[in-house]
């Protein structure tokens, strides 16, 4: 098998490749800068005519904190869907066969739902918090909807909550939530500071899954392409979430941080309440097991560590 790797070098695309390489699967994840820019179709196509690929794993986007998304909010949903855009256009013109496997962020369902059913896709708005980003997580499937009517090609869209672990940002306004909380907390401790300032007031519910977890559920989907199930939206999702505050207190007891939390309440919270359902992801992953919780935050507490200073 050959797979093509989009979006390698940022922290789900990491996750990912560790995975990917403890498999016998020859892996092309060509570093953006030199190789290709998705921004740029011409660069994208000739990479694609010079090889041929079984998958596509689309891991590129441009995305960061709330607070991020909102500032930059027409370069968000700009960068993103010129990505997309080229992408599908790309894969159409050089008549590539390969399978386009796109994770979607669960920001994309309605911000006025608690409890995410691929049924309720549609339901309504995305919050207003991640409108650039979320709008264009739903175009994904838009986009594979229209390519597969007129040309036939497949996606593969699988709807993820907030990742967590390795490798991500160390700038609070880039990286994943609970990444960037466990950054706070071990350089705060590293650093002996009395207080550490969170954004919102944690009462905001969230579902959390380990990118390792992420790249496991990729190898099993790129082995058996052909399982039944994977043809419309899933959810990778697990049933459960926990406030901000409750991860807040999990991870302090984790990195051993004894001092204070100053809860900046002008930060947004977001939408109060993202919890997966399941029901359709055990359908296509009856056995799958999911790194426990506290297992995958006691590693990202260690990978911070292990960075610090930053």
């Amino acid at each position: 098998m050959k797979i093509l790797v989009l979006g390698g070098s940022g922290f789900v695309g990491k996750n990912t490749l560790a995975e990917l390489n403890k498999q016998n699967i020859k892996i092309i994840s060509p570093v953006r800068e030199k190789d290709y820019d998705l921004l740029d179709i011409k660069s994208l196509t000739n990479l694609l005519v010079k090889q041929k690929f079984d998958a596509i794993i689309n891991l590129a986007a441009k995305v960061g904190s709330l607070n991020y998304v909102t500032q930059i909010a027409a370069n968000i949903f700009d960068v993103n869907m010129r990505m997309l855009l080229n992408i599908y256009k790309a894969i159409q013109e050089t008549n590539s066969k390969a399978i386009l496997l796109n994770p979607i962020a669960n920001c994309s369902y309605p911000g006025n739902i608690e409890f995410y059913r691929e049924e309720d896709f549609w339901e309504g708005k995305v919050h207003q918090s991640v409108y650039a980003y979320g709008n264009t997580r739903r175009m994904i499937t838009v986009l594979s909807d229209c390519y597969r009517m007129q040309y036939g090609m497949r996606s593969i869209n699988l709807i993820v909550p907030n990742m967590y672990g390795l490798f991500d940002s160390v700038d609070p306004n880039k990286a994943h939530a609970l990444n960037a909380l466990v950054g706070k907390f071990v350089k705060a401790k590293k650093e002996k500071l009395d207080k550490v300032e969170v954004w919102g007031s944690g009462i905001a519910i969230r579902e959390w899954l380990y990118a390792k977890d992420f790249g496991k559920i990729i190898i099993e989907i790129i082995k058996n392409p052909s399982s039944l199930g994977y043809d419309e939206p899933f959810n990778v999702g697990q049933n459960f979430g926990l406030s901000i505050r409750e991860l807040v207190e999990i991870i302090m007891k984790k990195v051993g941080y004894n001092g204070l939390v100053n809860w900046n309440r002008e930060m947004p919270d977001g939408a109060l309440r993202k919890v997966m359902d399941d029901t359709r992801f055990r359908k296509v992953f009856p056995n799958f097991q999911f790194t426990k919780f506290e297992i995958g935050l006691e590693e990202t507490v260690k990978y911070y560590e292990s960075i610090f200073p930053y």
